[in-house]
């Protein structure tokens, strides 16, 4: 009988091969490429927003325009829908505390008058600026599909 050979004798070092998949690409984004030595120094320092939008609509508002305002609520990642609210008794002293409540930043008050005309207001609280606007037409998501 023959020699016994040690086990490390029989053990042949395979070839290093190289990795023979493609490179990771950088990630897109709106501006251009970036580098993973950008993202992470931004997630780091990365920038969160932390204000909130409540949104919230008067009574007696028409379907098409409640669908208008959840398509609104879809948009916003960082809004809270709130309870319908009497447009009677909306003034901004009333808008202004359920947006305190809500530990909200601004909001978006729907109001619909005559159940026909819609209001957007748009307001910073509790001391900002606030806008109103007349809705005139209003396309929802489903209706950009087709």
């Amino acid at each position: 009988m023959g020699k016994k050979r040690k086990h490390s004798e029989t053990q042949v070092e395979a070839p290093v091969k190289k990795d023979e998949s493609a490179p990771e690409r950088p990630k897109r984004t709106l501006m251009g490429w970036k580098d993973k030595g950008e993202v992470k120094e931004s997630d780091s320092q990365g920038f969160r927003n932390k204000e909130k939008v409540m949104i919230t609509c008067s009574r007696r508002i028409n379907y098409r325009y409640r669908h208008l305002m959840l398509n609104m609520v879809s948009l916003l990642p960082h809004c809270k829908k709130d309870n319908k609210v009497e447009s009677r008794s909306s003034n901004g002293a009333t808008l202004n505390e359920l947006i305190e409540l809500r530990s909200c930043s601004s909001c978006l008050f729907f109001e619909c008058r005559k159940h026909q005309d819609l209001y957007l207001w748009m307001a910073r609280c509790p001391g900002g600026p606030s806008v109103k606007f007349l809705v005139n037409a209003g396309k929802f998501f489903y209706h950009l599909n087709s």
